[in-house]
């Protein structure tokens, strides 16, 4: 069997570690189970497994925790190599050869299926709108459109906003972190994060379209990637038992004060919690990361697992396609919209869920996976002593 490359996202080429590609796997599979079963039991009306439901009806936090894990690796890469031009260029190839090709392939899949979608169907307009003009995804420019209409796109491209968030982050730290002096990288890091407290607070408490601004916009999400990039910044193996207490009861805290929120529990304090609770959520995805990287044997044994850690592999792939599979599955095989409403809805999205993940392993098999390992030899030669490093 041929090696497979490491998959660096979000990330950049360093030693492989399961319990990150497993808790990779877990943000996938939590977005995955909010968009085919929390949304549509709840469309449904069913309210089987309430705990479940719950758990899945916040699906969306895996999104969050893929931003502080893209911080952490992209920071750790950054921050470990001398700053230039070469590392910049080397750092640019290998981050567009793992985001543009699956995302190009979407944007293709989205003119084909347009093509062939009935434009009477009634989910036409839904799914195909370019109310979010079509060469913003282009330019990873739509989060800003989303911003200013409040609406997230079109049902094939609805999850893409994160992408152009990402590129965004990359665009960000990769210069920040040529112009900051290493000596001053967690200070300058950390006064970032304030700086993006601040302005969810500012635009939530005065702006228009506020709670799409504050899901969409980089500097509302940047506190989520600075933790991550503050984290890989800490010394990894200090702190023993005392820092896995601390980490523990810190991603303890961060469910407490959702479940508190989700109950309405801060009363009159609700209004001042929701540009808040964006960081509360960093900071628990932060500690679960934290207890992942260094790793805590018990959580390394879990989330190092191999169903886990191939999720994570495959999750970019999953994350842009699960919902177009799902969508065609349904229409030309049901003539509806992903429904969880009997038994063959749920059978529909048993079957999305098992081609988006068969389709994932192809693509990084024959597609994504050999554009990866060229773009780390072309780095590679592109960087000065290339070739005594370490290979990504």
């Amino acid at each position: 069997m041929r090696s497979r490359p490491h998959d660096p996202t979000p990330g950049p080429e360093s030693g492989r570690q399961p319990a990150l590609d497993g808790l990779r796997g877990l943000a996938i599979l939590w977005v995955v189970s909010y968009h085919y079963f929390a949304l549509p039991a709840k469309a449904a009306g069913i309210h089987a497994v309430p705990f479940l439901f719950v758990l899945a009806d916040h699906g969306w936090i895996g999104v969050n925790l893929f931003f502080v894990l893209s911080g952490y690796l992209i920071t750790r890469g950054l921050a470990g190599r001398p700053a230039g031009l070469a590392t910049l260029r080397g750092f640019w190839v290998k981050r567009a050869m793992r985001i543009v090709p699956a995302y190009a392939l979407l944007l293709l899949s989205f003119s084909a299926a347009r093509a062939l979608w009935p434009a009477s169907a009634p989910d036409a307009a839904r799914v195909f709108n370019t109310a979010v003009p079509l060469w913003s995804y282009l330019a990873f420019a739509q989060n800003f459109y989303i911003a200013r209409i409040g609406y997230l796109g079109n049902d094939w491209l609805r999850v893409l906003w994160s992408l152009a968030v990402e590129m965004q982050f990359y665009l960000f730290i990769s210069v920040a972190l040529v112009l900051i002096p290493p000596a001053r990288a967690a200070r300058s890091l950390a006064l970032f994060a304030a700086a993006a407290v601040a302005f969810r607070f500012a635009i939530y408490l005065t702006g228009e379209n506020a709670d799409a601004a504050l899901v969409v916009l980089l500097p509302s999400r940047l506190d989520a990637f600075l933790l991550g990039g503050l984290l890989s910044l800490a010394p990894a193996g200090a702190g023993g038992a005392a820092r896995t207490g601390a980490a523990l009861g810190v991603a303890a805290g961060a469910a407490a004060f959702m479940a508190v929120l989700y109950r309405g529990g801060f009363r009159s304090l609700s209004l001042y919690m929701v540009p808040l609770y964006y960081t509360v959520i960093s900071v628990g995805c932060a500690a679960l990361l934290d207890l992942c990287a260094r790793p805590v044997r018990a959580v390394a044994l879990i989330l190092g697992s191999r169903p886990l850690a191939e999720a994570g592999r495959l999750s970019y792939f999953i994350y842009l396609f699960h919902m177009p599979v799902a969508l065609a599955v349904f229409h030309f095989g049901l003539g509806a919209a992903p429904s969880l409403g009997g038994r063959l809805g749920a059978a529909a999205m048993a079957a999305s869920f098992a081609g988006v993940w068969a389709l994932a392993w192809l693509s990084f098999e024959y597609f994504e996976g050999p554009l990866i390992g060229w773009s780390h030899s072309l780095a590679g030669r592109a960087r000065p002593g290339a070739a005594a490093a370490p290979a990504g």
